[in-house]
């Protein structure tokens, strides 16, 4: 207490020792900053070193995990509602796409599936499913609508190959896999929902399993595309546990467009360090079986191969929801459709890709695609020829002006000459950030 009267005193003395009132205005400002920082400082310091000293959490804890699963399931379900609508998969004339199981060359029969055993290897089963409807036993077709009631849900082992030919709805398919899986985990009670992993969309195109393990390059990409999963509320190691807990599942698109010196290794590494965890593969079908022969197996999948669109569901397809005297011209491109069932038309408009690129070019506002009688000229004789018309077209819709339609045409020439030619051979996937190294 005298320590502290002598301060105070020793303080009036220093300010009122000034030689005139500016000078002891100042000094009693300076002394005044002093004192308060004084009394701050300290408690803020202590404050700082306690927080030091207290441990920090090393792993993220159960609740923290199924929040983190439980947000990303809803911004993953967001997105790719939007892709689903962009893409016109969710639209007012879906095209209707059936699959039926897949040949003895690159499946595995559907009743040796069925009947074979449980692994230590396999995922849990699927939570909240009504019933095992049709004794539990995965079907041999169907709509792909139906895909994750039918065979995803139904996987005892949980590993699912989605293939087809180009513009047979490969993708399209997944993303409603993908959708229904999330719409059926919604409706699954909280405390249950951990035994409904969330699917997760992972390009395989951008992974090289020669040096990345599957585990760093899943936990890396979920990092990359869903930052907010490293936010403080969801531990230190949240995307490592949703990995490791087996509470996400891999949405694989692209086989196919990985180089094929990558394609056995990636099946390897699927096949010993995916376990515990459901596996959804989209491949064609030759890069697919190609992978099989070299020894690329992953075993007890379940694979499925996506039809060709019928000349009837085609004609359908095409017919909605259109009126007037362009219903008219549809008509009769419907009709050749049903009495021409193995001509250039039908099995050129046999694919959700093509028929959407059809419907699309012929209700454009540009004068060249109004009139979808076109796409029966005999001169377009091939299904090549047919193909090339329709891409031609598109770029008529897309770009009206002659002059930015000139200038379009060369840049995506110009893309296509280098994607055909880059060192590890020709490829699809385009990473828009490897073009500067193009320059």
């Amino acid at each position: 207490m005298a320590l502290a009267v002598a301060a105070a005193a020793g303080v009036i003395v220093y300010v009122l020792a000034g030689r005139s009132p500016d000078e002891q205005a100042g000094r009693a400002q300076v002394w005044g900053t002093v004192c308060a920082a004084a009394v701050v400082v300290p408690p803020v310091v202590a404050w700082g070193w306690s927080r030091l000293k207290r441990p920090r959490p090393v792993v993220s804890t159960p609740a923290q995990v199924a929040a983190a699963a439980d947000r990303l399931a809803v911004r993953v379900f967001d997105a790719w509602s939007r892709q689903a609508v962009r893409r016109g998969i969710q639209a007012s004339a879906p095209v209707r796409v059936r699959w039926s199981w897949a040949g003895d060359e690159v499946a595995l029969s559907r009743q040796e599936l069925n009947d074979s055993p449980p692994l230590s290897t396999d995922p849990p089963p699927v939570a909240g499913l009504a019933g095992p409807s049709e004794g539990g036993q995965v079907l041999g077709s169907g709509l792909v609508t139906r895909l994750h009631e039918e065979v995803y849900a139904r996987l005892r082992h949980g590993r699912l190959v989605l293939i087809g030919g180009p513009g047979t709805g490969k993708t399209g398919a997944m993303i409603l896999l993908l959708l229904e899986a999330l719409a059926h985990r919604k409706r699954v009670p909280a405390g249950d929902r951990a035994d409904v992993p969330v699917p997760v969309w992972l390009t395989l195109g951008s992974w090289d399993p020669h040096t990345q393990a599957l585990r760093e390059w899943v936990t890396t990409t979920i990092a990359r595309d869903h930052a907010y999963l490293r936010a403080a509320e969801f531990g230190p190691d949240t995307i490592e546990q949703l990995f490791d807990t087996g509470q996400v599942a891999l949405f694989l698109d692209g086989l196919d467009e990985m180089p094929d010196t990558c394609r056995g290794k990636a099946m390897e590494r699927l096949r010993t360090e995916a376990a515990g965890r459901r596996v959804v593969l989209t491949s064609r079908p030759h890069e697919y079986r190609a992978t099989l022969e070299a020894g690329g197996q992953l075993p007890y999948s379940a694979v499925v191969e996506l039809r060709p669109v019928t000349p009837k569901t085609a004609g359908t397809y095409l017919l909605e929801g259109q009126i007037g005297s362009t219903r008219a011209a549809w008509q009769q491109v419907s009709d050749h459709l049903l009495t021409h069932p193995q001509g250039v038309l039908a099995r050129t408009l046999n694919t959700p890709l093509t028929l959407s690129l059809a419907r699309a070019t012929c209700t454009g506002t540009s004068p060249a695609c109004t009139d979808p009688t076109w796409l029966l000229d005999p001169t377009l004789d091939t299904e090549q020829a047919l193909r090339a018309r329709l891409l031609d077209q598109v770029i008529v819709t897309a770009y009206p002006d002659p002059g930015e339609r000139t200038h379009a045409t060369y840049w995506l020439g110009w893309i296509a000459h280098h994607m055909n030619t880059q060192p590890n051979g020709p490829t699809r996937d385009l990473p828009w950030w490897h073009i500067p190294n193009w320059i």
